[in-house]
């Protein structure tokens, strides 16, 4: 595959995925053209789907990418998703490949933040509040690659956040107002450094941005906490259930006496 069959790949998939959006979203026959069109896309070969995603004259490409992954439609949201995890692993494997050769440290550094600001500019919002929800979202996801010491795509982080962020608006709209408990206590949570358990689960996909926004701050809780409030609710359920035992005994007692 060349350059200008990738670009008219990609154009043609935005155009499909355009006029979905404008008619019958489940069943217009645009989204099999979008469809169709994405699928080739993951055809074109590592090293020219590297060169095209990080190149700055394609800015084409990330606006396309936040259409597909961002559709209404499932399948094209799905396929574009596919897409972006296939070529974020392309990326990185490029990175870990030239970083084993010391000539080359400082052209993967800046290839690597070359590629970082790409991700940022893919995910933003345009809206301050959500995109440092977004942010914030991206450094915790981001531990699990420290914390786990295995092969972790670190750049998937973002795009985790990103969907993650917004499903959290769509159920609970704006950073703002009441919603805001709701924001902060899953923020928390998912950077809390004792519980690495729950953003391991919601990078790997264990636990959706949609389930995520209907946790209560117990479930969220890591598992030690989760002991500990299981243990407080035993100890207190056996002394209610001691004292109405006692209170029982007592009224028979009672009883017997009269």
């Amino acid at each position: 595959m060349e350059k200008h069959e990738f670009l008219e790949l990609l154009e043609a998939a935005t155009k499909a995925a355009k006029s979905a959006l404008r008619g019958d979203v489940k069943n217009s026959p645009a989204v099999s053209r979008c469809v169709e069109a994405i699928k080739r896309l993951r055809e074109a070969p590592e090293s020219l789907a590297c060169e095209m995603v990080i190149d700055r004259k394609y800015p084409q490409i990330g606006k396309s990418h936040g259409l597909f992954t961002e559709h209404k439609n499932p399948r094209i949201q799905s396929e574009g998703k596919i897409l972006y995890s296939l070529w974020l692993r392309y990326l990185y494997a490029t990175g870990r490949k030239q970083s084993s050769r010391p000539r080359d440290r400082t052209v993967v550094k800046n290839k690597k933040k070359l590629v970082e600001e790409e991700m940022v500019s893919r995910t933003t919002t345009g809206d301050s509040n959500r995109d440092k929800v977004r942010e914030i979202l991206h450094k915790s996801l981001s531990k699990v690659a420290v914390e786990m010491k295995e092969g972790v795509v670190s750049c998937d982080s973002w795009s985790v956040a990103a969907a993650v962020e917004s499903a959290m608006f769509r159920k609970l709209g704006s950073f703002e107002g009441t919603q805001k408990i709701k924001y902060r206590s899953i923020l928390f949570n998912m950077g809390n450094s004792s519980n690495p358990d729950l953003r391991r689960k919601v990078l790997f996909g264990e636990i959706s941005g949609e389930r995520l926004v209907t946790m209560e701050k117990e479930e969220m809780a890591s598992h030690k906490i989760q002991l500990e409030v299981q243990k407080i609710k035993e100890k207190a359920r056996d002394k209610e259930e001691n004292r109405v035992k006692s209170v029982m005994m007592f009224q028979s007692d009672s009883m017997i006496m009269t």
